[in-house]
C-alpha cells in the first residue's frame, strides 16, 4: 500500500465509537450511544470483551483519559472540539466499567456525530498523564484497538504493521500491511507496477485511463466528502458591490472549471456548500448557472470593463488550474483576473485575516457528516472572518444545532443552502474524488466508500 495522509495510516490502528453516516450507524468500540431527550446528555456504552493491542481490556476510564486528553488544549487543538463546547467545558464521567455518560454545556444536535469518531488512547501506556504531546515513547508504542498493531516505523521511510489476532471483530484476513512513504510521483508509479506496492492515490485523468485500461488493476473512486470553492473577500472594497460579485458569479461554468482542472472522473459538479457526501446534502439545490450575456451587461453597467481582480491560491494542482480557467472566463466578460499562488503557510495565514489586498480566494474544506462540525466554522467566523453570512443564514445555522429532530434539521439545512446561495459569498465549485488503482487480486476497497480510506482494514482481503 501507498500511505497518502496521516489518517489514513492511522486508520488500521485505532478504531473510533461509532461511524454516523447518511444511511446507518456503523459500532465500532461503541456497543450504543444514547442521547437525552434535551440533547444535553450523551452516554456511551462500550462493547465487552475488547482489548488493546497489548492485551489490556479498553474500558470507560479509557475513555474518561482520552476526553481528558482532549481537554489538555497544550496537546494541540485536534480533539478540543470534543472537550469544549462554544468556549464552555463539557464534563464527563464514569458510570461503570463500560459505560461514560457526557452533559454538554448546551445541547448540540451534531455532538453525537462528532463524538462517535472519537479514537480512544490507552490510559495504561501513558501511565495516566493527558499531558500526550510530551510523552515521546508511549506515543512511538502506538498501541490502538483496530484490526493491526505497529511492527515497525522508519521516519520519512514505511510504517509496518501486522494483523491483531484478538481484534473483536475477528482477525483480518490479510497478515501484514506496510505503508510506504514515497514522495515522488514517478517512483510512486515504478513501485505499484513492479509490485512493490499494489495500492496508489491516481493525481490525474490520465493516470484514471492508463489503468481503467490494464486488466491487472482496479480503479476505484470515492467522494472526497470535501468542497472546493471560490470565496468573495468581504473586506476588500472592489467585491463589496454585490453587482461585481453578481457578474462573477454569471459568467463562471463550472462544468468547464472541473474539465479544465481535473479532467474526466476527479471530481463531480459542486451545487452546495455541504458535500455530496454530507449528511443533509440535497441534490435539489439548484447552483450558480453561466449566463455570459447578463454578466456582460452587469459589467458594462458599472462601466468596469478592463477592472483586474485580485486572487490567491495556494500551490495545490486543482486550485491552481481551476483558477486559470476563471481568470480565462472572466476575460471573456471583459474583467481581468490576477492570481497570486501562496505556499500553504503564508496562505492560510492570508486567506484567514481581515486583509483588503485581495478580492478572492480559492480554498476547500471537508464537508462530511454533520455540517455543524465544519461548515459551520466557514460561516460564523470559527475558521474564517472574511466571508459574508447574512442574518437570516446565521440564525439558520442556530436553528439546526438546536434541534435534535432530523426533519427539522433537514428542512433548515435545505433552507440554509438556498440561503447562502443568495447571499453570494462563496461559490461552489467541485466535489473532488479521492481515485486510486489497485492490483485487481485485493478484494473489499469499495466496501464502504469513505474517506480518508479505509474506514475498516479488516474488510480487505486478497484472492489470487
Amino acid at each position: 500500500l501507498e500511505g497518502y495522509k496521516e489518517a489514513a495510516m492511522l486508520n488500521p490502528i485505532y478504531d473510533p465509537l461509532y461511524v454516523i453516516d447518511v444511511n446507518e450507524t456503523r459500532y465500532y468500540l461503541a456497543d450504543s450511544y444514547e442521547v437525552s431527550e434535551d440533547g444535553m446528555q450523551i452516554t456511551v456504552k462500550l462493547k465487552e470483551g475488547l482489548k488493546w493491542h497489548d492485551g489490556e481490556a479498553i474500558t470507560a476510564d479509557d475513555m474518561i483519559f482520552t476526553m481528558d486528553v482532549c481537554s489538555d488544549t497544550n496537546n494541540g487543538a485536534a480533539g478540543t472540539n470534543i472537550a469544549i463546547l462554544n468556549d464552555q467545558p463539557v464534563k464527563y464521567e464514569k458510570v461503570d466499567d463500560l459505560t461514560v455518560k457526557v452533559t454538554l454545556p448546551m445541547a448540540s444536535a451534531s455532538y453525537a456525530d462528532l463524538l462517535g469518531g472519537l479514537t480512544l488512547i490507552p490510559e495504561h501506556v501513558f501511565e495516566g498523564n493527558p499531558s500526550v504531546v510530551s510523552a515521546g515513547e508511549a506515543n512511538m508504542k502506538g498501541i490502538g484497538s483496530g484490526p493491526y498493531k505497529v511492527t515497525e516505523f522508519k521516519q520519512d521511510e514505511y510504517l509496518l504493521l501486522e494483523k491483531y489476532e484478538d481484534y473483536y471483530m475477528g482477525a483480518p484476513s490479510i497478515d501484514k500491511v506496510t505503508f510506504r512513504i514515497i514522495s515522488d510521483l514517478s517512483a510512486q508509479e515504478v513501485a505499484l507496477m513492479n509490485g512493490e506496492v499494489n495500492f496508489m492515490e491516481l493525481a490525474n485523468a490520465p493516470a484514471v485511463a492508463k489503468y481503467e485500461a490494464d486488466p491487472n488493476f482496479t480503479v476505484v473512486k470515492y467522494p472526497e466528502g470535501r468542497v472546493n470553492y471560490l470565496a468573495v473577500n468581504k473586506f476588500c472594497e472592489t467585491v463589496q458591490d454585490p453587482k461585481v460579485v453578481e457578474a462573477v458569479f454569471a459568467a463562471l461554468n463550472r462544468d468547464e472549471i472541473i474539465a479544465g482542472a481535473y479532467g474526466d472522473g476527479m471530481a463531480e459538479s459542486a451545487n452546495s456548500i455541504f458535500s455530496n457526501v454530507n449528511t443533509f446534502y440535497d441534490p435539489s439545490v439548484e447552483g450558480y448557472t453561466q449566463d455570459v450575456e447578463k454578466a456582460k451587461e452587469i459589467v458594462k453597467e458599472l462601466q468596469a470593463e478592463g477592472t483586474t481582480l485580485k486572487l490567491v491560491t495556494n500551490t495545490n494542482e486543482g486550485l491552481k488550474n481551476m483558477a486559470l480557467v476563471i481568470q480565462q472566463q472572466l476575460k471573456e466578460v471583459g474583467l481581468n483576473l490576477e492570481i497570486t499562488p501562496l505556499e500553504s503557510s503564508g496562505y492560510m495565514e492570508k486567506i484567514f485575516s481581515d486583509d483588503t489586498d485581495f478580492d478572492m480566494y480559492m480554498m476547500g474544506y471537508a464537508a462530511a457528516g454533520d455540517p455543524d462540525n465544519v461548515v459551520a466554522g466557514m460561516f460564523d467566523g470559527t475558521w474564517t472572518q472574511n466571508l459574508y453570512s447574512s442574518e437570516r443564514a446565521a440564525q439558520l445555522w442556530k436553528d439546526g444545532r438546536g434541534t435534535s429532530n432530523m426533519e427539522e434539521r433537514a428542512e433548515i439545512y435545505k433552507e440554509l443552502q438556498k440561503q447562502v446561495y443568495e447571499d453570494r459569498s462563496i461559490y461552489p465549485l467541485a466535489f473532488p474524488n479521492y481515485v486510486f488503482a489497485v492490483r485487481s487480486y485485493v478484494k473489499g476497497t469499495d466496501t464502504i466508500r469513505t474517506a480518508p480510506i479505509f474506514e475498516d482494514f479488516s474488510k480487505l482481503s486478497i484472492e489470487k
